[in-house]
């Protein structure tokens, strides 16, 4: 065997193996966001939110990969939601009673609150509820609709 015909297959060899990293470049984008990972470490039922949020919206069609941010923040608010609410158990855990005899909220219950508030916030913000996938859906159908109409001609033109 000669030296150029080797040559000639290192060459061809090299050539395929570029063809099919650029084959599977081309798969990874196409798959885009079933590839997303949380931009920071999240602890075992952050990352159990965080893979549930991606796959329902991946299945809906609903994710572009600068999602990965907002999804790791609820990620991580539902995660310490559930480490808190796993903690609240009955008023004792909501109202703290002083010596002095005078009470207030708990400081877990206020914690329980504001990750709640967050959680909720996040979840609007990617459609997460019924009612937050209605508004996206009903502003998408009338901005489908308002892009066949036209101002001019109109009834208001004819109020001089």
């Amino acid at each position: 065997m000669d030296k150029s015909s080797a040559l000639d297959k290192m060459k061809m060899a090299v050539q395929e193996m570029n063809e099919d990293s650029s084959l599977n470049n081309i798969k990874t984008q196409l798959q885009g966001s079933s590839d997303l990972v949380p931009i920071f470490k999240l602890d075992s039922d952050g990352e159990r939110m965080f893979t549930i949020v991606v796959d329902y919206l991946t299945e809906s069609g609903l994710i572009e990969s600068v999602d990965v941010i907002t999804i790791t923040m609820l990620a991580k608010s539902l995660a310490l939601y559930i480490a808190v609410a796993r903690q609240v158990h009955g008023h004792e855990d909501v109202i703290q009673v002083y010596k002095n005899g005078s009470s207030n909220v708990s400081g877990l219950f206020s914690a329980l609150s504001k990750t709640q508030d967050q959680v909720l916030k996040l979840s609007a913000k990617l459609g997460l509820s019924p009612m937050d996938r209605s508004r996206i859906l009903g502003a998408a159908a009338s901005a489908d609709t308002a892009k066949g109409k036209s101002a001019e001609g109109d009834e208001i033109d004819d109020l001089t």
